[in-house]
Parts: structure tokens; C-alpha cells; sequence
């Protein structure tokens, strides 16, 4: 497996990063059994600190196991695509619009080789990339181009879950790399498997063809397919979204519409309640009088009886 080229950190036990180095660079069906062995072996070892940060390392994400795998099989390619993200944000920082724009286009356009080519050697391994997992190994990769912190964790080779931009708050790093302070480590490249019939020594006699740039093309043609299919993918949502939002119109309008009826009857009713209001107004104040007078002349009454009673 890859040894580590940078310190080991004061943050985690000694170790720790050569054994996260080992488990990212495996497979993914491999990585638990792996990870619990490699713990008990530490435990048996008595380093019982070792083995417990071990068992704590989470399988990556599938997303995030081929953007590791990218950094250790395309480390050439990968370094470039950073390049072009560290221009790009020297373009932002530059406010330099025609440079964006062809920065961004060949952003794009890098990405989703970069992202088509890991798939093949995913498969090639053994795992499927469905376009859910390339959407977002390809979303990595943009967060990695846009942010330096991001390109850094990118780097280690040991991410546990895809990056995503977020704007002018940058990348969301918390939990996204297996060891605490990893952003500082960079995983040696792994040696690509020789192509039958290379040779570790003397010189091959070469016969020039044209596989390389056949190649070349069905990766471009690749690339772009891929980018036209993710477009055709947006578009459809867009133009859901575009139907959900006028159906949703169309409800709001109907039940405005309604309200305003609503609105009006009870205004009518209301016009009805004060007429009524006023009337019985009229009538409590025409009762009311009646009432004292009533009383008035009960009074009157009741002084005349007392009088004669007294006789």
C-alpha cells in the first residue's frame, strides 16, 4: 500500500494516517473488513488508542472513494484541474470576465473527462459509478477548483464524503476527511498495473498508430455525452419545476379568487348586520324608555297606595 510523504499529525495517534492511508486506497467492499482487522491487529499490538481511532475511521462514500482513487491513479490529471481552479479564482480575485468564462467552459469540460475516465477504472475494479455517484465526484472536484482549503482535502486522498461549494462561505470541510488534521498529507501515487507486454527493462520497438488519439477522441466524445446527458438531466428538471410553478400559480389565483368572494359576501352580510345593528338600537332605546316611564308610573302608584293605606 502508499506511504505517506508529509508528518504524521500531533492530533491523532501515531499511526493513525498510514493505516487511513492503506484503508482509502482499498476498495470499497474491502474497506470494513479491512478496517476491523487492521484495529484488532492494533489492539493485539497494545495500542489500544490506535485501535480505537481505527474503528472510528467511516467507510467513505462511494462519491468520495473515487475521487480518492482519482488522486492516487490520475495524480497527473487531478494536479491539473487544480491548476486550472487556482487560476479560476485568481480570475474571480482579477474580476477578469473573458478569462471566467473560458476558465469555467474548460472547468466543465475537465471535470466530466476526469470524472467519465475514473468510472471506467472504478468498473474496471469491480464498481459501478451510477450518474448520481459521477454528479457528485464531479461536484468535488468543482468545490476542490473553486476553494484552496477543499483542493487541499482533495489532496489527502482520504475523503469519507463528497464536497460541495457553498458559495462565499466556501466548503463545508467539517467530517470530510477520515484524520484531523489529513489536509496536511498527500498519498504517494500508485503505480498504474503494466499494460501486457511492457517491459521493466531495454526499449520496446514501437509501431506508431493512431490508438492514442482514437483514445483521445472517445474520451472527448465521452465527455461530452456526459455533459450532454447532465444538461438534458437539468433541463428536464428545470422544466418540472417551470410546470410545478405554474400549476402552484394557477392554485393561488383560484384561491384568491375565491377570497375575494368570500370578501364580499361577508361584506354584504356585514352591511346586513349594521342595518340590523342600527334597528335594534332604535328598539332598545324606544324599550328602554318605555321602561322608565313604566317605572315612573309604578312608583306614583305605589305612593298613592301607601297614602290611603295609612287612612
Amino acid at each position: 500500500m502508499c506511504d505517506m510523504t508529509a508528518h504524521e499529525t500531533t492530533e491523532a495517534p501515531a499511526g493513525l494516517a498510514a493505516a487511513a492511508e492503506e484503508l482509502y486506497s482499498l476498495e470499497p467492499g474491502q474497506f470494513t473488513r479491512a478496517r476491523n482487522d487492521r484495529a484488532k491487529q492494533a489492539r493485539a499490538d497494545g495500542d489500544p488508542a490506535l485501535a480505537e481511532a481505527v474503528k472510528a475511521l467511516p467507510k467513505p462514500s462511494t462519491a468520495a472513494w473515487l475521487v480518492n482513487l482519482m488522486v492516487r491513479r490520475m495524480g497527473t490529471e487531478i494536479g491539473q484541474a487544480l491548476e486550472v481552479g487556482a487560476a479560476l479564482r485568481q480570475a474571480q480575485q482579477d474580476l477578469d470576465a473573458a478569462q471566467l468564462r473560458t476558465l469555467t467552459s474548460q472547468r466543465r469540460r475537465l471535470t466530466a473527462a476526469l470524472v467519465r475516465q475514473a468510472g471506467t477504472r472504478a468498473a474496471e475494479l469491480g464498481t459501478k459509478v451510477s450518474a448520481a455517484v459521477a454528479e457528485q465526484a464531479e461536484t468535488t472536484l468543482h468545490a476542490a477548483m473553486t476553494d484552496a482549503d477543499a483542493a487541499a482535502a482533495l489532496r489527502t486522498g482520504l475523503l469519507v464524503r463528497a464536497l460541495e461549494p457553498a458559495g462565499l462561505g466556501g466548503v463545508d470541510l467539517d467530517g470530510a476527511v477520515a484524520v484531523p488534521g489529513a489536509v496536511e498529507l498527500t498519498p504517494r501515487a500508485e503505480a498504474e498495473p503494466e499494460e501486457p507486454g511492457e517491459e521493466t527493462g531495454g526499449r520496446l520497438h514501437v509501431v506508431p498508430d493512431n490508438t492514442r488519439a482514437v483514445e483521445e477522441a472517445q474520451e472527448a466524445v465521452d465527455a461530452a455525452e456526459f455533459v450532454a446527458e447532465g444538461a438534458e438531466r437539468a433541463l428536464r428538471r428545470a422544466e418540472e419545476k417551470v410546470r410545478k410553478a405554474e400549476a402552484r400559480g394557477l392554485q393561488l389565483r383560484a384561491e384568491i379568487e375565491e377570497l375575494r368572494r368570500q370578501i364580499d359576501d361577508r361584506e354584504t352580510r356585514l352591511h346586513g348586520v349594521e342595518d340590523d345593528l342600527a334597528a335594534a338600537d332604535d328598539q332598545r332605546d324606544a324599550a328602554a324608555e318605555s321602561r322608565d316611564e313604566a317605572a315612573a308610573a309604578l312608583a306614583a302608584a305605589r305612593k298613592k297606595l301607601a297614602r290611603l293605606q295609612r287612612r
